[in-house]
Formats: C-alpha cells, structure tokens, sequence
C-alpha cells in the first residue's frame, strides 16, 4: 500500500479497497507496458544498426570471408554467394585486417565461421565486431563415439 498512500493511512471502507487494488492493478500494467515497449525500441534499434540479411549482402555483391580449411566455402555457395565474392582466409589475423577494410577496399563485408571459431575470434576482436544473425543448421560437424 506504500504505492498508493504515503502516510501510511488507514482504510477503512471496502469501496476504497477496491478502488486501490484497482488502481494498483492499473499503475504495474502501465509500468510493465512501458518497460516492454522501451526495451522492444531499444531492441529494434540495435539490430537494425547493421546490415546482417545474407540475402542484402548477395544482392550488393558483398564479399565475404570464411577460414580455411572449413566447409563454409562450399555452403556459401550453396547459399548463393558467387564463387569470386568469397574469400578464404589462413588465420584470425587476416580476417580481422579484412573486415576492417571493408569490400569496398578490397576487404570483406561479413565473416562466415563456425560458432566456436567466431567465439574465439571475438573474444580477441570483441570491441570492433559482433555476432549477428541467426546460425544456420547445417550438416557439418559430427562426432562418433
């Protein structure tokens, strides 16, 4: 009741007590329903602060990059990325100079990487990029026992 009385009166008939369990009722659904649209603005305005859709990037003849050795090359295509807009990469150095180019000089727009690898590539690099986006499944790693 600190909410509503701030000398701590005393109520005494049933009607009041409605009415401020009615009013108490109404204040936490008009602050519940503040917070969620301030966090979904927020939200919002965070992911929409990089271009991520795979499909914006193959329409702009971005290139991308992905580590040797790895499967990506072949499932980038399979995407639908053109053969000459992928680029493969030795090690997270190269990778991070590249990125930090950009396509537009001869660098890469997106990297392409396994969960673990990009973890571990941004736990280096965690204050120039981050992950977006959402992971493919793909049928690239197994283990057997």
């Amino acid at each position: 009741m600190s909410i509503v009385f701030a000398h701590r009166e005393k109520i005494v008939s049933n009607l009041a007590r409605v009415v401020v369990v009615v009013w108490i009722f109404v204040v936490l659904v008009l602050t519940s329903t503040y917070t969620a649209s301030l966090s979904a603005r927020l939200t919002i305005l965070k992911l929409q602060q990089g271009d991520t859709d795979v499909n914006t990037l193959i329409r702009n003849g971005d290139y991308v990059g992905c580590r040797e050795g790895t499967f990506l090359a072949g499932f980038l295509k399979i995407v639908g990325f053109d053969e000459s807009k992928i680029r493969i990469y030795k090690g997270a150095k190269e990778l991070e100079v590249s990125l930090s180019k950009g396509s537009d000089k001869g660098g890469i727009t997106a990297m392409f990487s396994g969960s673990p690898y990009a973890d571990v590539f941004l736990s280096k690099y965690c204050n120039k990029y981050r992950k977006v986006g959402s992971p493919y499944l793909t049928e690239g790693i197994a283990f057997g026992f």
